[in-house]
Formats: structure tokens, sequence, C-alpha cells
């Protein structure tokens, strides 16, 4: 599926804008905490966030959440700190955590009417809560200026309705791709893929890198059989969606059978890790993780996260490249962001909406959290961090332009979603420990995926 003219032109127009950049982060970030602390330096601006005076009402809290790691956490307090003082009426109550651990409490909070006031919020996630009921129309706050969207460019303003509602402010836009350490193929004598490579090739990478070393805690790639986004983009280049518009199962079982077949594969020619090693190092800390640790070449992320992994990267060069594509097919890859949400439950949904707009609009807030999510949202934040942006940085965006060209829109997922990539992970996981052949992982994912989406 091809992106449309007009929301091309407005990606393209928003990435020009900056030299640099870049949802979902995905994978391997800090275990959950809460209410760190989190100094912030320099005065404090007059804030610009919001087009009605932020007063100095009674003391009242608000809290709010993300997923990320270390790093992420970070700024994330910083601007936190800096709101709560240019807001000292407003409390701000810091709850985080991994990818995985965020949705599933973010879950349970929700369906037992606890949910935090401001939460992050994911394109492949927001349908769960949206088809619930469980996310605030914005568009009042919008209206009256408590979250001023005057710099979003209109495109960028409409990936955060559904069904006519303001459900969420865009923080940034990415891609997902490849990353490879440039050290580490060097000293393997390893020439680094083109951005633009097939699955043929990438699994003759995988095969000379594994003939370059045989280190016995080595693998020249991640085990991406149980994520749900690389399945995504397989199933496009087979022009059909994960899911399709009306909610129901786009793939069949000779794609997953295709899908579970090659990873298991590259398993067995101990090209990805033993089930046992990927399962001690699930859910652990970024800077603990497989790839920085140096113990696999390749891994799959989202572009935006290339200055965060070089910061936890001692030598070399991360960077990235497509996922593998296949020539014979649609190019996969799709257009994702992370972005701001309300609870509908929130108790405080005016604070709530200006919290969101100091963090997108704020001049001191944007410095702080710059490419963390994607190209900004506001043209206006864009200008401010450009002359602020790294190598790192300019490598992420250049990924996001290249890839952008090629990339599509996703249809809205079922509110089912979150369930089906647990089975796809079940699956996988059971496939890897030898518990199930190929064909009956294929089988499982099918009928499971199938009788969560007809609830």
């Amino acid at each position: 599926m091809k992106i449309t003219r007009v929301v091309l032109y407005g990606f393209m127009a928003l990435l020009m804008l900056i030299s640099t950049a870049c949802s979902s982060g995905s994978g391997n970030s800090s275990n959950s905490s809460s209410q760190p602390s989190a100094g912030s330096s320099g005065s404090v601006p007059a804030p610009s966030e919001s087009k009605a005076d932020s007063g100095s009402g009674e003391q009242v809290s608000i809290r709010f959440t993300w997923w990320g790691d270390t790093k992420r956490h970070e700024k994330y307090n910083a601007i936190a700190d800096l709101f709560e003082k240019a807001n000292p009426n407003i409390k701000v109550v810091r709850e985080f955590g991994s990818w995985d651990d965020y949705w599933n409490k973010l879950a349970t909070q929700t369906a037992g009417g606890n949910a935090p006031d401001v939460v992050g919020m994911h394109a492949t996630q927001v349908a769960n809560y949206a088809q619930r009921g469980a996310l605030l129309d914005l568009t009042p706050y919008v209206d009256s200026g408590d979250i001023n969207l005057d710099d979003f460019p209109p495109a960028v303003v409409e990936v955060g309705k559904l069904n006519g509602q303001m459900l969420m402010v865009a923080q940034g836009v990415t891609m997902t791709g490849i990353f490879y350490n440039s050290s580490q193929l060097d000293k393997l004598g390893v020439q680094p893929p083109d951005f633009n490579w097939t699955w043929e090739q990438f699994e003759a990478k995988l095969k000379e890198i594994r003939a370059a070393s045989q280190e016995k805690n080595f693998w020249p790639s991640a085990d991406l059989s149980s994520d749900a986004t690389s399945l995504m983009m397989f199933a496009r280049q087979r022009d059909k969606n994960l899911f399709n518009e009306d909610g129901s199962l786009g793939v069949d079982k000779q794609d997953m059978v295709d899908w579970f077949g090659r990873w298991d594969k590259f398993r067995k020619e101990k090209l990805i890790p033993d089930a046992a090693t990927n399962a001690q190092y699930t859910g652990v800390p970024l800077e603990q993780s497989m790839f920085i640790t140096g113990k696999v070449a390749f891994t799959t992320v989202p572009y935006n996260q290339i200055p965060n992994y070089q910061n936890f990267t001692k030598e070399g060069e991360v960077r990235a490249l497509r996922r593998p594509t296949d020539p014979s097919g649609k190019d996969g890859e799709f257009i994702e962001g992370a972005y701001l949400s309300v609870s509908k439950t929130s108790k405080h949904p005016k604070e709530a909406a200006r919290f969101i707009s100091f963090f997108v609009n704020n001049e001191e807030a944007v410095k702080i959290f710059k490419t963390e999510q994607g190209a900004l949202g506001s043209t206006k934040g864009n200008e401010i961090i450009k002359p602020l942006l790294n190598p790192a940085q300019q490598r992420a965006v250049k990924a996001i332009e290249d890839t952008l060209k090629i990339a599509g829109k996703l249809p809205l997922p079922p509110a089912g979603q979150g369930q089906v990539n647990e089975v796809l992970s079940d699956e996988a996981e059971a496939l890897a420990f030898g518990q199930i052949s190929v064909d009956k992982a294929a089988d499982e994912f099918i009928s499971k995926a199938q009788a969560i989406l007809k609830k």
C-alpha cells in the first residue's frame, strides 16, 4: 500500500525542516520504576506551550506514564521537572517501564479504571484503547488553546485522529529497520549490507558473519520470529496486512509457515540465538541487551533509536538498514510514531492537556527531547533543535527520509491486537524450544488469533 500524495508531502515537509531526526520503541529497555528525581539546568522561559495562562489554582497531581530505557527516562523526567517549575500548582507523578511491561500494566490499569492521566501512546496500540472508549477526545482542548497545535502540519495533526476524534498528539514520526555496529563488522572483515537488501541477501550475510566468527556466545542476528512489527512488514510484502481493515486476520497458514520456518531454519543453522539464550535477554535494560553487549550483529529497532543505541555503544557507529525486502513483492514499510493521550477517566483533563502542550511545544522541553521519538510534530520545534543534532541523529533522519519514500499506512489495528501479539510470542517461543513444529506453530497462531479477533 503506497502512502497517499498528501500524507507523503506532509511528512516530507516535516522532515525537510530538520536535517536529522527520528516509536516503539521496542524491545530492550529498562524495568519498571516510579517517580524518580531528575534535575534540569538553566533558566525556565515563560511557557509557550499554551495560549492560555496556566494560572496558580489549587494544587493537583497528574500521573504520567511512558515506556523506554534509562536515557529516555532521564529526558522525560527532565521535561516533567521543567513543567512543574513553570506550573507550581501541578505535580507530575511519573510511572514508566519496559515496552512489554508498560503495555501489560496500562491494560490492567485501564481495565480497573485507574489509568494515568497522561499516557504514552503508540500507533500500533491505540485501537486497543480507542475502541474501548478509554481515551479522551482532545478536540475541545485544542479549540480552547490548552493544547497548541498551531505549528503542527495538517498531516501530523491528522495522524492523531481516529473516527473524527483527536485522541493523540504526535511526539514523533519514525519507521523501523535493522541496526548494526560498523566496528563489529569491520573486525569480522565483513562488508556492511546495502541500505536496500533482500531476504536472500540477508540470509547470505548472516552466513558470511557466522563463517567469520564461530564464537559460542555470538550470533549474526537477533531472533525476530516473535516481533509483531516484523511480521506486519512481511505480510505487507505479500500485499496483505496482519490485520485487515475490518479487524480480521489478514495472513493465512502458509504465510505463517513461511514466517516461522525461516527463523526456525536460521536457529538450527546457529544464525540466531537458541531459545534459552533469547529468553535470558528478554526484557533486560538496553545497556545489557544482546546488541549492545555485542552478542548479535543485527537487530530490529525504530530508526529514532539510533542516537539512544549510540549512547551505549563504546566503539563504532550504530547504523541502520531497511528490513530485508522481497524483490517479487511489495514494499513492506509503514509509518510509525509515538504520541501522548489523556485517559477518559482523568480527574484533571485540563492540566493533563496543558502538560501535553508543554511537552511538545516548550522551547526547553523540545531541546531536551530532540529526536527521541522521531521527527518532532511541531515545525517550530524542529527549527529549534536543528542546530543541536549530532551525527547519530543525522543518521536517524537519513534513514527516516529514505524509508519514508516507500512507506505506507497501516489499517487501524483491532482492539485484540495486543492479545494476538502475545499469541505470536508464545508460539514463536514454543517453536524455539522445540515443543512444537513449524506447521503446528502456524496452525496454533492462526486459530488462536482468529478466535481473539472474533470476540
